[in-house]
């Protein structure tokens, strides 16, 4: 019995040894101090707060690890008050035996699914006007982050309604209703028409 457990406890220091590299450890650690100058330097973005006379004081961040790369480790860095779904600024960063290198800067919430290769997609959506709302794609090249998709979406009191041809779509939808009201604001905010 006393060989078996040994033999156990052998073989999972055996895996875990194989399982991370020389030097690293199984959970990666990214500190505040080790953040690129663009994401502790940008001016006032979402992730900082104003004090009294208006200037920005940097909040502390938290970040998460998502994944290893060839070059590394990636993490997503918010402010420590954000979350993925409150659309405050973060951004995708990997940390490799040179340094911290932000990747991409999120702006408003966004989604990571995981690709073909160590590096996820990456969807955001921002809400950038009381009618619209925008949706991009990014994805890995190889070198860098490049969009890959991006569509804007119109809303009507607070609902999307879609691109400009589906709100058209649901305006005579509501038409077909009875729903003038509804089909008139859609109309009203998506083409500047105020007349049916």
């Amino acid at each position: 019995m006393k060989t078996r457990i040994t033999l156990i406890a052998m073989t999972f220091t055996a895996a875990a040894a194989l399982w991370t590299a020389a030097g690293e450890t199984s959970d990666p650690m990214l500190s505040s101090n080790e953040l690129p100058a663009d994401i502790v330097t940008s001016a006032c973005n979402p992730s900082m707060v104003a004090d009294e006379a208006g200037a920005c004081q940097v909040q502390d961040y938290a970040n998460r690890w998502i994944g290893k790369t060839a070059r590394g480790d990636l993490f997503v860095v918010l402010g420590a008050f954000c979350t993925a779904d409150s659309g405050c600024r973060s951004w995708l960063v990997e940390k490799s035996g040179t340094g911290v290198s932000t990747l991409l800067a999120m702006n408003g919430r966004f989604h990571l699914r995981r690709g073909a290769n160590a590096y996820p997609v990456v969807e955001t959506h921002t809400e950038i006007s009381a009618i619209n709302n925008a949706y991009n794609r990014f994805e890995w090249n190889g070198a860098a982050y490049a969009r890959t998709g991006n569509k804007l979406l119109y809303k009507v009191d607070g609902h999307e309604c879609g691109t400009r041809e589906e709100c058209s779509n649901v305006a005579r939808q509501a038409l077909q209703h009875e729903d003038v009201d509804r089909a008139v604001k859609i109309w009203e905010n998506v083409h500047g028409v105020s007349w049916i």
